[in-house]
C-alpha cells in the first residue's frame, strides 16, 4: 500500500509539473471564472432609456413613424353603404374599403397611437415594461388590424359571414380598448374571449391564467418579466397536466407512453410550479439571467475541462513509453498493477479536483458578475412537499454527474495511451472521439428504432435529469439544454443506465490494464 501511495504522489507531482497541463488548466479555470463577466455584457439590458423617456413622447414618435409609412402605401379609402342578407332579411350597413400596399400595420398603429394620445391617462396608468399595459395595447392593436384586414375585402364579396366576423372583431376591440384605457385585467379577458379562435393573444396564455395573475396583482402593477414568468409557470403546469391526462409524453412530437416514474415527476413538477407561482418574489429576470449564464459558463468550460483531462490521461503512459522513463519503474521491484493503480488514481483525482474547481470558479464568477442573491435554489419534492437545496451544493453535485461523459472520454484516453508510444496520437484520437457525441442525437432525428437508440453508450450517461429531475424548473427557460454531451431525451430506467455506464467504464479500464500489464516494454 505504501508503494502505491508513493507512486501516486510521484504521478501527481509529474502531472502538475507538465507545462501543457499547467497552461490548459489555467485556461480552463480562467474561462470558468471569467466567462460569467462576458455573459454579463451579453445579457446586460439597460432599461434606463425607456424608464426615463416620456411615455407620451414615445407614442408621438410612433405615431409620426406610422404616418410616414402610410405615405408610401398608396392607401385609398372608399365609403359605401352595402346591402347584406342576414337571416333572410336585407340589412344596409355603412362600410369602408381600404386598398393599397402594406398599409395594415401602419394604419393600425396610427389608429392606436392617436387614440392613446387623446384618451390614455399617462399619469395614472403604467405603460413601460408593465405586463397588463403591454398585452392590452398589443391585443387592442391586433383587433384594429384585424378589422382593417377585413375592410380590404371587396364590397361585392362581403356577406353575412363576413359581417359576423367583423362584428366580433368590433366587440373585441371595444373591450380591449377598455382594458388598455382603464388598466383592467377582466376587460382583457373578455376581449380575448369575444375574439376566441382568432390570433389576437398568445396561445399558451389563457384567460384562466390571466385571471390567476389578476388575483395576485389586482392593481396591475407587475412588470413585464415577472408576470411573464408567472404566466409561464401556470401554462407549463397546464401542459404537464395535459400529458398526465393523455398518458403520453411530448404529445406534439414523438409520443411515448408515460412511465409511472415520469408521471410522478410531472405531478411533482406541478407542485413546484405552483410553489413558484405563490412565491413569486423569489424568481426574477435577474435570477434567470444569472442561472443561464452559469450553465453556459459550465458548458464552455467543460470543453476545456475534457481537453485538459484527455491531455493528462492521454499522455500518462504514452509519454513515458516514448521517453523510456517508465523503464525505471518496471525495473524496480514494483508490480505493474501497482503502477497502473497509481496512474489511474492520479487521473481520477485530477478528474474530481478539476470538476469541483471548475464548478466553484464558475459559481464565484457568476456570483460576482450577477449577484449571489440571484442564484436561486434547486427545488424538489420530498414527502409530498416542495423543498429547497442551496444552489452551490446542487450545482456541485449536478456538475459531477454532468461530467460523467467527460470522465468517460478521459478513461478512454488513458486506455489508448496504454497502446501507443506517441502522445500526439493518443491525445488526438481521444479528442477526435468527441466528434461522436452528436451521433445519438442525429440518430434520434432519423427513423432508427427507439429501442436501439436507448442502448447507445452516451444516451445511458444522461444521468443529470435522473438525479435532478426538476433542474429545468429552477428558472423559466424554454427548452434550455443543460448537457454538453447528451440531452437526447432517452428515458431508460436509472438502474439500467448506471449498470450500463459501469460496465462500459469497467471494460475500458480492463482493456487498459491488460495492455499495460502485458505490454513488452523495452
Amino acid at each position: 500500500m505504501s508503494k502505491i501511495k508513493a507512486l501516486y504522489t510521484n504521478e501527481m507531482i509529474k502531472i502538475s509539473q507538465r507545462p501543457s497541463v499547467i497552461i490548459v488548466a489555467a485556461i480552463t479555470f480562467v474561462i470558468s471564472f471569467g466567462f460569467p463577466f462576458l455573459m454579463s455584457l451579453v445579457y446586460h439590458i439597460d432599461y434606463s432609456e425607456y424608464n426615463n423617456r416620456n411615455e407620451r413622447q414615445r407614442c408621438e414618435e410612433s405615431l409620426t413613424e406610422a404616418k410616414n409609412e402610410l405615405k408610401n402605401s398608396n392607401l385609398s379609402i372608399t365609403n359605401q353603404v352595402v346591402t347584406i342578407e342576414v337571416a333572410g332579411k336585407e340589412k344596409n350597413v355603412p362600410m369602408t374599403l381600404y386598398t393599397g400596399n402594406d398599409f395594415s400595420t401602419p394604419l393600425a398603429n396610427k389608429t392606436l397611437y392617436e387614440d392613446m394620445l387623446n384618451n390614455f391617462d399617462f399619469n395614472k396608468y403604467p405603460l413601460t415594461l408593465n405586463w397588463l399595459s403591454i398585452h392590452s395595447m398589443s391585443a387592442y392593436r391586433r383587433s384594429i388590424e384585424g378589422m382593417i384586414n377585413l375592410d380590404t375585402t371587396p364590397f361585392e364579396e362581403r356577406d353575412a359571414e363576413w359581417l359576423a366576423e367583423y362584428e366580433k372583431y368590433s366587440a373585441a376591440r371595444e373591450l380591449l380598448r377598455k382594458a388598455l384605457m382603464q388598466h383592467d385585467y377582466e376587460y382583457l379577458c373578455k376581449g380575448i374571449e369575444t375574439c376566441s379562435g382568432v390570433n389576437i393573444f398568445e396561445s399558451r396564455i389563457t384567460t384562466d391564467i390571466i385571471r390567476r395573475i389578476a388575483v395576485s396583482d389586482p392593481k396591475g402593477e407587475l412588470e413585464y418579466t415577472s408576470a411573464t414568468f408567472l404566466a409561464g409557470y401556470i401554462a407549463d403546469k397546464n401542459d404537464n397536466q395535459a400529458m398526465l391526462d393523455s398518458g403520453l409524453a411530448r404529445p406534439f412530437e414523438l409520443p411515448r407512453i408515460l412511465t409511472e416514474e415520469r408521471k410522478e415527476i410531472l405531478q411533482n413538477s406541478n407542485k413546484i410550479l405552483e410553489y413558484k407561482f405563490e412565491k413569486k418574489n423569489t424568481y426574477s429576470e435577474n435570477s434567470m439571467i444569472a442561472i443561464t449564464a452559469n450553465f453556459y459558463t459550465s458548458q464552455v468550460a467543460r470543453y476545456a475541462l475534457v481537453i485538459l483531462l484527455i491531455l493528462i490521461a492521454g499522455s500518462s503512459v504514452s509519454q513515458e513509453l516514448a521517453t523510456g522513463s517508465i523503464k525505471s519503474l518496471i525495473i524496480a521491484p514494483v508490480k505493474r498493477w501497482k503502477i497502473f493503480t497509481a496512474k489511474l488514481l492520479s487521473i481520477v483525482t485530477w478528474m474530481l479536483m478539476a470538476s469541483v474547481a471548475l464548478t466553484l470558479f464558475s459559481i464565484v464568477g457568476t456570483g460576482i458578475a450577477f449577484g449571489f442573491h440571484n442564484l436561486p435554489p434547486y427545488l424538489y419534492v420530498s414527502g409530498g412537499n416542495v423543498a429547497e437545496m442551496p444552489f452551490v451544493f446542487a450545482k456541485l453535485l449536478l456538475d459531477l454527474i454532468m461530467n460523467i461523459p467527460a470522465f468517460f472520454y478521459t478513461l478512454a484516453a488513458f486506455m489508448i495511451s496504454c497502446f501507443t508510444k506517441n502522445t500526439g496520437v493518443s491525445v488526438g484520437v481521444s479528442i477526435g472521439m468527441l466528434l461522436f457525441h452528436e451521433v445519438p442525437g442525429l440518430l434520434a432525428e432519423s427513423n432508427v428504432a427507439q429501442c436501439f437508440l436507448d442502448f447507445t453508450p452516451l444516451a445511458n450517461m444522461e444521468l443529470a435529469e435522473k438525479f435532478f429531475p426538476y433542474i429545468k424548473l429552477m428558472v423559466a427557460v424554454d427548452d434550455f439544454e443543460i448537457n454538453l454531451f447528451t440531452d437526447y431525451g432517452f428515458d431508460n430506467p436509472l438502474w439500467s443506465m448506471i449498470l450500463y455506464t459501469a460496465v462500459i467504464i469497467f471494460t475500458v479500464l480492463l482493456i487498459a490494464y491488460e495492455e499495460f500489464t502485458k505490454k513488452d516494454i523495452t
